[in-house]
């Protein structure tokens, strides 16, 4: 009976703790998906994906094609696209623009209007 009482505390003391952690890397194609940073990074493989990604990201690192990103960005935040025609729209907080590397061909970082 106490192993019992143990277990069942133990499991919904993770609860809380499962539900906060931030989904940060995505890999794939053709999705429609949201993501949550946690106001760390967030990584995008992958080819004609349409994110939406929240939560302060410090960094933004899109590797592929073809992506439609919109990002919430932390002040003095990074984005790095390796790829071919990815369209990037950010905001940030205070309007700080964000550091920007670039290599391939045809993509686009604008800011939110």
């Amino acid at each position: 009976m106490p192993f019992t009482k143990l277990a069942i505390v133990l499991a919904a003391a993770t609860l809380p703790l499962a539900a906060a952690i931030a989904q940060d890397r995505y890999e794939g194609a053709g999705a429609t998906q949201e993501m949550d940073c946690g106001g760390q990074g967030a990584t995008i493989v992958g080819a004609s994906n349409i994110m939406t990604v929240t939560g302060a990201c410090r960094t933004l690192v899109i590797e592929g094609a073809g992506n439609r990103v919109t990002v919430d960005l932390a002040p003095r935040a990074t984005i790095r696209i390796t790829g071919a025609s990815n369209q990037v729209v950010w905001r940030t907080p205070d309007r700080s623009k964000p550091r920007v590397s670039v290599t391939g061909a045809g993509n686009r970082v604008s800011m939110a209007r």
